[in-house]
C-alpha cells in the first residue's frame, strides 16, 4: 500500500497554485495588471489570438487620471446619498404636511357636520309642519264633506213638497196646474180631497230636447201629507196612464243625490238579485236589512264594508263626493226609475221626505 505525502503550507491550494490574498480597493487598483493573480499553468490551453484581440478591451485603471476620476465619482455618489439627519428631516416634513392636510380635513368635516345638523333640524321642522298641515287639511276636508252633505240635505228638504212627473207630452194644451189637478184626483180616486192646492208647476228648465222627448214637469204641493198620499198611490199602481200617456212620478232630488244613486246602482242591483230589501235615507244613505239588522252606507268609504257585510260580489264604487258626476244633474236626464217599491214595499220614515227605493 502506497502512502501519499501530506501537503503542508498555507500559501498554496490543492492544485499547487498560490492562494490569492485579500486587500483594499486601492491595493487592487495600484497593482499592475500583469501581477494580479497567478500565471497560467503549463497544462492549460493557450489563448488564441482571436480571443485576446477581439471584443472590447477592459479600461486601464493603472493611470493616475483614471484613479482620480473614479475617486471623484465615488465622492460625488457618497455626497449625494441621504444621511440619517436628512432622512429624519424629510420624515418630519412629510409628517407636518400630512398633519396640516388632516387638520384641514377635520375643519371641513366639522363645518360639513354642522351644516348637516342644521339641514336635519330644518327637515324635522318641515316634517312636523307637513304632518300638521296634512292633519289640518284632512280635518278641513272632512268638515267640507260634512258641510256639503248638510247643504244637500237642506236642498232636498226644500224639495220635500215637489213631485217630478215624466212623460207628459208637449206642448201643453191647458195650464199645468189644471192638468195636474186632474192627474192627482185620478190617482187618489174617491178619497181625493176636494181641493188639492198646488203652489207652482212648470216644465224642467232648459230647451226642448232635440229627440222630441218631453221635458219633466215639476210641481210643488202646498200640503206635504197630500203629496205623500199621491206618491203612495203612484207606487201601488203598476203603471200610471193619464190621457193616453204613461207617466212616472219621482221625488224631486238634488244633483248630488242623483249622482250618488247612479253610482250605487250596481250595489242596489246586487241587493235585488239576492232578495235583500233596502231603502234610501236623508241625509243621503243606503240602508239594507239582513235578518233583524240594518246596515247603512253613507260615504264612499263605507262601500267596501257594506258589500262585505252583506256578502255581495266585489264591486268598485267611485267617490261621488270628489269626482265629476256620471251624467247630467237634471232629473229628466238622470235615468231615474219609476216610483215603485223594492222587495216588500218598504217605506222610509216620513221625516225623510220621500218614498223608499223610489229612484236609483
Amino acid at each position: 500500500m502506497v502512502r501519499t505525502k501530506k501537503l503542508t503550507g498555507t500559501g498554496s491550494t490543492s492544485s499547487g497554485s498560490p492562494r490569492r490574498g485579500t486587500g483594499t480597493l486601492d491595493d487592487f487598483i495600484s497593482t499592475p495588471a500583469g501581477l494580479r493573480g497567478t500565471a497560467p499553468s503549463d497544462n492549460m490551453a493557450a489563448v488564441s489570438p482571436s480571443a485576446t484581440s477581439g471584443g472590447d478591451s477592459m479600461p486601464d485603471f493603472s493611470s493616475d487620471d483614471a484613479l482620480q476620476s473614479i475617486r471623484a465619482e465615488l465622492s460625488r455618489i457618497g455626497s449625494s446619498m441621504l444621511t440619517k439627519a436628512d432622512t429624519g428631516a424629510l420624515v418630519r416634513e412629510i409628517r407636518e404636511a400630512v398633519q396640516e392636510d388632516l387638520q384641514s380635513l377635520r375643519t371641513d368635516l366639522t363645518a360639513l357636520t354642522e351644516r348637516v345638523d342644521a339641514v336635519e333640524a330644518e327637515a324635522r321642522i318641515c316634517c312636523q309642519q307637513h304632518r300638521a298641515a296634512e292633519t289640518a287639511a284632512t280635518r278641513q276636508g272632512n268638515m267640507l264633506l260634512n258641510l256639503r252633505r248638510q247643504v244637500e240635505d237642506l236642498e232636498n228638504r226644500s224639495r220635500r213638497h215637489n213631485v217630478r212627473i215624466r212623460g207628459r207630452p208637449e206642448p201643453d194644451t191647458e195650464p199645468l196646474a189644471v192638468t195636474l189637478q186632474h192627474l192627482f184626483c185620478q190617482l187618489l180616486g174617491p178619497d181625493a180631497p176636494p181641493d188639492i192646492r198646488i203652489d207652482r208647476a212648470h216644465r224642467a228648465l232648459g230647451q226642448a230636447r232635440p229627440d222630441g222627448r218631453p221635458r219633466d214637469v215639476v210641481c210643488c204641493l202646498h200640503s206635504f201629507p197630500q203629496k205623500e198620499q199621491i206618491m203612495t198611490a203612484a207606487r201601488n199602481l203598476p203603471t200610471v196612464n193619464f190621457r193616453g200617456a204613461d207617466l212616472a212620478l219621482f221625488q224631486d232630488l238634488s244633483g248630488l243625490i242623483l249622482d250618488a244613486r247612479r253610482t250605487l246602482r250596481p250595489i242596489t242591483t246586487a241587493l235585488r238579485d239576492k232578495g235583500i230589501p233596502y231603502k234610501w235615507g236623508f241625509p243621503f244613505s243606503l240602508q239594507a236589512r239582513q235578518g233583524t239588522s240594518w246596515h247603512t252606507l253613507r260615504m264612499p268609504d263605507d262601500a267596501l264594508r257594506f258589500v262585505r257585510t252583506l256578502h255581495l260580489p266585489p264591486i268598485r264604487i267611485r267617490n261621488w263626493l270628489l269626482e265629476e258626476p256620471l251624467g247630467p244633474r237634471r232629473g229628466e236626464d238622470a235615468g231615474l226609475q219609476p216610483s215603485t217599491t223594492h222587495l216588500g214595499r218598504m217605506s222610509p220614515p216620513r221625516r225623510w221626505g220621500g218614498p223608499a227605493g223610489a229612484e236609483e
